[in-house]
């Protein structure tokens, strides 16, 4: 008897080591990080619609305002295989909506441009119609050539876009990874250009532990 339950054991055990050696340990067992400044705060990403992709991780500046304009998102993408420049470009189309909160921003009743020392820039509205315009027709016309970047975690595509409104600028920054045959894809946004590269700087951190 003692003899039949060791070699049942062993038997499991066998079993048990096939299993493992199959299907061994990938980046789901990873996390993900990035050196966030003080003056930046990190949250979970919870997406309210349904995607094919998982939110992970969203950073955003502690000061509010137009900080809320400010931000970088992490997510995790559930397809295995897909063409990194075409996702790219399909993606800014879904992107390109926050446009619109800015615009409403920039023409509210609480919007900066309402000072008199603003005067000028309120003739800049049709510009900034013609922007709005264009963006949600064909965004990638404000957009640079794609271009490969490197972090820690190996090779990154990059699609960097900026939208003129007004005196102000819009900045867009999509970015694909694949790691470990997984996909990240991080979206950072800002209305200036010492913000955003204060939030690329932040992407370019991006590791797995």
């Amino acid at each position: 008897m003692h003899l039949l339950k060791t070699i049942i054991y062993i038997f499991y055990l066998i079993i048990t080591l096939s299993i493992i050696k199959i299907f061994p340990s990938n980046a789901n067992n990873y996390i993900e990080t990035f050196n966030i400044p003080n003056d930046f705060q990190e949250n979970a990403l919870v997406l309210d619609y349904n995607d094919s992709m998982i939110g992970i991780i969203t950073i955003k500046p502690k000061e509010k305002n137009f900080g809320e304009y400010t931000w970088l998102k992490l997510y995790k993408l559930e397809e295995k295989n897909l063409n990194i420049n075409d996702w790219l470009n399909d993606r800014l189309h879904n992107e390109i909506h926050n446009i619109i909160k800015i615009e409403r921003l920039l023409r509210g009743p609480d919007s900066p441009l309402l000072e008199t020392i603003f005067n000028s820039a309120r003739t800049e509205v049709p510009s900034i119609d013609d922007t709005i315009k264009k963006a949600t027709i064909n965004p990638e016309w404000f957009c640079e050539d794609l271009n490969d970047g490197f972090n820690k975690e190996g090779k990154y595509t990059e699609l960097y876009c900026t939208y003129p409104l007004g005196l102000f600028r819009y900045y867009l920054v999509l970015r694909l990874q694949k790691i470990n045959n997984l996909y990240y894809y991080i979206s950072a946004s800002a209305l200036n250009h010492i913000r955003i590269r204060k939030v690329l700087e932040i992407a370019n951190s991006f590791t797995l532990k």
